[in-house]
């Protein structure tokens, strides 16, 4: 995966209204007034189809189609997170922006396996770097807007989140050494319903057409 996954939660949120549309250039959806185009969604389900590992030539139509759905799901969900960013006057410096651009590219052996990267998520180094910065303003947002660090998983909800799973998986390790796993994921999941009632909020108060 060529760009990290800056708040993936985001991925998780639906929004109504979906279909199929072959023309790159016209707008698959339209947030605000802003337009997602054919061409923005078929490259997110590039990146999907790297970062989980399957060909998107040998989807049947069903699969095809919730794989649109998804992309084009998680970009109106970006861009209307994108859009409060910017009327609450936050940005991505462009040190920030080159510091992880340089991360990445140090998790390559050379610059021909970085290019390699690029060029099997559909994207040039302009492009990932738009994408850093997105990531950026969003990862920003999301941490002034919301008060995750709050967020706490309670000593029931650890040991019925326990339970459940050493019930499910023979010979389940102690509560003990599972303990901070099992509560990281119960917080990891709070934070995700958080972020995701957030953005349903901006999606309730926007004008979003779905186009496609």
């Amino acid at each position: 995966m060529v760009a990290g996954a800056a708040w993936f939660y985001l991925s998780d949120t639906e929004i109504p209204g979906w279909g199929i549309s072959l023309n790159k250039s016209e707008a698959a959806a339209r947030v605000n007034g802003e337009d997602i185009t054919m061409a923005e969604v078929e490259e997110y389900e590039g990146q999907i189809a790297v970062n989980q590992g399957f060909d998107i030539a040998s989807l049947g139509e069903d699969d095809r189609a919730a794989l649109q759905e998804q992309a084009l799901d998680t970009l109106i969900s970006r861009l209307l997170v994108k859009q409060a960013a910017a009327e609450a006057g936050i940005t991505a410096a462009d040190a920030d922006v080159d510091g992880q651009l340089e991360s990445i590219k140090g998790q390559f052996e050379s610059n021909a396996a970085y290019q390699e990267a690029l060029s099997q998520e559909g994207l040039t180094e302009s492009s990932l770097r738009s994408r850093i910065a997105a990531d950026i303003v969003i990862q920003s947002y999301i941490e002034q807007t919301l008060d995750l660090d709050s967020i706490m998983a309670t000593e029931e909800e650890i040991e019925a989140e326990y339970d459940l799973a050493a019930s499910q998986n023979e010979g389940f390790p102690e509560l003990s050494e599972v303990r901070d796993q099992i509560e990281s994921s119960i917080i990891q999941e709070k934070q995700q319903q958080m972020i995701t009632q957030h953005i349903q909020g901006l999606y309730s108060e926007a004008e979003v057409e779905v186009l496609i």
